[in-house]
């Protein structure tokens, strides 16, 4: 279990989940999942590529023209690949870079994420945010994802707020005002972590100190509405009258509409009735509770050898 390493009570997390925030402390070091000397070796070895690599400043993200380049020449060209020189000079000028989709090219993230998605039962991300002094990275907003904040390096200084609509499906407009009350501020320091459950509003920046942390979270949550649409679909591909259009002339006749609009439910009613919940709790668990199949590491040797390797039971 690697839960243990971003939250100092996993109980208290399970009670938490999706309904406050939790400020754990004394958590150690993370230096061997991610740190200042991975994060340069990404910036300047790796050569991300947008989107990976994205850098924000005051709520708004920068164009890319600022600080990728091209690369290579004839078929090895590539475009939009990250200018470390660009990237550190916008960092000078109080950008935050965010390194996004960090399973995809960091094997350190990507098997802690492994381990943190049995612990969890769903499959999750993570992303790395890098703030200089004084800065504020993408201003208040929430996501439609609960989050686990790792502070690495450096103090950041957090402000949350209420839900303005409480677990949200979408991200929010950009720009968008919250007057919800405060529910917590606080300073994050390294060997500490803040979660923040789905849709609370959340705001961070830095003031006399860097910031280095780093976030897990969901991909996809599985949520009820997704059953739900699941049942409509099942329900009107075997009700041929929830498929039939509105007849002519409908808006001349309300009474009708509402008429058939009551027909049509108590039709749903009735196949919602006869859903059995012990089949749709076992459809439920084998659509959402497969995890990602862990990277195949080790096998390149016996893969260039032609030597097949049995696979692991999914």
């Amino acid at each position: 279990m690697v839960l243990h390493r971003l939250v100092s009570d996993i109980d208290e997390l399970r009670r938490a989940w999706e309904t406050a925030p939790l400020h754990s402390h004394g958590l150690g070091a993370f230096d061997d999942i991610f740190g200042l000397r991975l994060a340069e070796d990404l910036i300047v070895n790796r050569g991300l590529r947008i989107p990976y690599i994205r850098l924000l400043n005051n709520g708004g993200y920068l164009p890319a023209s600022r600080f990728t380049h091209r690369t290579g020449t004839a078929a090895g060209q590539a475009d939009g690949v990250a200018d470390p020189h660009g990237v550190f000079r916008e960092m000078e000028r109080g950008a935050t870079v965010v390194l996004r989709g960090l399973v995809r090219y960091c094997p350190e993230v990507a098997t802690f994420c492994e381990q943190l998605s049995a612990d969890l039962g769903f499959a999750t991300s993570a992303g790395a945010y890098l703030t200089p002094p004084h800065s504020r990275g993408a201003g208040p907003h929430y996501d439609p994802m609960s989050v686990l904040v790792r502070q690495v390096h450096g103090v950041k200084h957090w402000r949350i707020q209420a839900p303005p609509v409480q677990w949200p499906r979408t991200m929010p407009r950009p720009g968008e005002q919250y007057d919800t009350p405060v529910v917590a501020e606080l300073d994050l320091h390294p060997g500490e972590s803040l979660y923040v459950p789905r849709g609370y509003v959340h705001d961070a920046w830095t003031t006399d100190t860097e910031s280095v942390h780093i976030t897990f979270s969901g991909d996809t949550p599985p949520m009820w509405a997704d059953v739900l649409h699941d049942l409509l679909d099942q329900a009107v591909a075997e009700e041929p009258a929830l498929r039939e259009t509105f007849p002519w002339r409908f808006a001349d006749a309300p009474d009708a509409v509402a008429g058939q609009a009551k027909e049509r439910l108590a039709l749903l009613r009735a196949f919602l009735d006869s859903v059995d919940t012990d089949q749709l709790a076992a459809r439920i668990i084998d659509r959402h509770s497969a995890l990602p199949e862990p990277a195949p590491r080790g096998r390149l040797t016996a893969a260039l050898a032609g030597t097949r390797v049995a696979e692991p039971p999914r």
